[in-house]
């Protein structure tokens, strides 16, 4: 462990102990500083969310909240290495009472009552914060991004003793029930699972089942999979795997016709909501994305903010695409950092080519850095 993944693992511990306490602010103090060391740190966004959401819980406005986690700064420089702090009983303070001993009858003994001083235990609370589930506002995102720790936990298999304990204290500070819980980390196991046999694809292994034992995969689980499976492969096996989002289903009925016959492997959505979700197995090596959807589902322009807000597509191609020729639009989309805007009905050789230019581009990229 480097000297920053020591700070930062000791920082995200008492962030930990002052959100449980209620210190909302001082905990952010915290995460800010994880932040000056490693500005994307998934698990200081993370608590970064949940603090926010609970103080939303205190009728703080989501505005107010945000402008408070900014702001949150410590008076005094904190070491860059902070020690460990052993885990050790907090010691209560005592006071001494007397404890009168029976007496006894005369005859059996005269002597008079005898007192005793002895230091009795007194019983003092510690604030700590509800964690009754069903009284804690939160927010979809702090769902979010409590999968988005387990993410990066079961990315290598199967968690440690060590992984576990921080699971379980992550579980309670986001408020996360044990039924939630099992649902999250399935997910999150079995999506792993699939990356990783992408990972190992890619240096010539075939053969999985050291894998389904590294992510505890059922027999079960292993059938269930087959078809992503397969879907995996046949996207590895081609030029590329395209990402198609266009609530025309016809379109995207030719449109996947023309990219398969192109030797890509092609898979679709009709909302982006529904690209959203694919996005949890599927990994695209390039995006085609219609710019309008039927109302009330969200926009091309908002899919491609929350398909950019995850860390490993920030430099995958993506290209919008539209019906409309207008400019507003197609500046619209230059603004927000699309690669490229195509316009329908699509020309066949000018969507091949545009596709492969971007791929080369891309993978010229990645192999520069």
């Amino acid at each position: 462990m480097t000297k920053n993944q020591k700070s930062i693992s000791d920082f995200l511990r008492l962030a930990d102990k002052e959100i449980k306490n209620a210190n909302l602010e001082e905990a952010m103090k915290y995460i800010n500083k994880i932040f000056s060391l490693e500005p994307k740190n998934v698990y200081g966004k993370a608590y970064r969310e949940r603090i926010i959401s609970l103080m939303e819980a205190k009728g703080i406005s989501r505005v107010d909240a945000e402008r408070k986690t900014l702001e949150a700064k410590f008076s005094e420089q904190i070491p860059d290495q902070i020690k460990e702090i052993p885990k050790t009983e907090t010691v209560e303070p005592t006071k001494t009472i007397p404890i009168v001993e029976p007496t006894r009858s005369p005859k059996a003994d005269p002597a008079p009552t005898k007192w005793k001083w002895v230091k009795q235990e007194q019983q003092i609370e510690t604030p700590k914060i509800e964690t009754k589930h069903n009284l804690i506002k939160r927010s979809a995102v702090a769902s979010e991004a409590y999968k988005t720790l387990l993410m990066e936990i079961w990315s290598d298999g199967a968690i440690t003793v060590d992984e576990q304990s921080r699971v379980e204290s992550m579980r309670e500070t986001f408020a996360i029930t044990q039924d939630e819980h099992a649902v999250i980390e399935k997910d999150v196991r079995l999506t792993s699972y699939l990356n990783s046999i992408k990972d190992e694809w890619r240096k010539g292994i075939t053969n999985f089942d050291a894998l389904r034992k590294k992510f505890l995969v059922t027999d079960l689980e292993q059938i269930s999979l087959e078809p992503k499976v397969f879907q995996l492969l046949q996207s590895l096996q081609s030029n590329g795997s395209v990402l198609v989002l266009d609530d025309e289903v016809p379109f995207l009925s030719v449109i996947k016709g023309l990219l398969s016959e192109g030797g890509y492997y092609c898979f679709t959505a009709t909302t982006a909501e529904e690209g959203l979700q694919l996005l949890d197995s599927m990994t695209p090596d390039i995006v085609i994305c219609d710019i309008n959807f039927t109302k009330p589902n969200m926009s091309g322009f908002a899919f491609y903010e929350k398909f950019r807000s995850i860390d490993k597509f920030l430099t995958t191609p993506f290209i919008f695409l539209s019906a409309l020729d207008q400019d507003v639009l197609i500046r619209t989309g230059k603004k927000l950092g699309a690669d490229d805007y195509l316009l329908k009905p699509i020309d066949t050789e000018m969507l091949l080519a545009t596709v492969e230019g971007k791929l080369r581009r891309s993978r010229e990229l990645r192999r520069v850095n």
